[in-house]
């Protein structure tokens, strides 16, 4: 696994709404481009973990709607019919 894939500690109990607002930040001021090389490069990177943070919340979250929608799919078929 590489470095950009592990999660830190510090996000994963972060809600979402604040990891896409940090990256957001990050962005802009990449964007600016004000920023000293080393420490453009950290934000760079800090950049990476968010977005690879967000990219496996909102996989976990298809995959729950997903199978939340399947458990839905399978009640209604056990479910008789009314008037039937």
């Amino acid at each position: 696994m590489t470095d950009e894939a592990k999660q830190p500690d510090d996000l994963a109990g972060r809600p979402f709404d604040e990891l896409i607002a940090e990256l957001q930040r990050i962005v802009q001021a990449l964007e600016a481009g004000n920023l000293q090389l080393e420490e453009g490069i950290a934000m760079y990177r800090r950049g990476l973990q968010l977005h690879a943070a967000c990219e496996a919340r909102l996989r976990e979250a298809e995959l729950t709607i997903t199978q939340l929608g399947r458990g839905m799919e399978e009640g209604a078929e056990a479910t008789p019919e009314a008037g039937a």
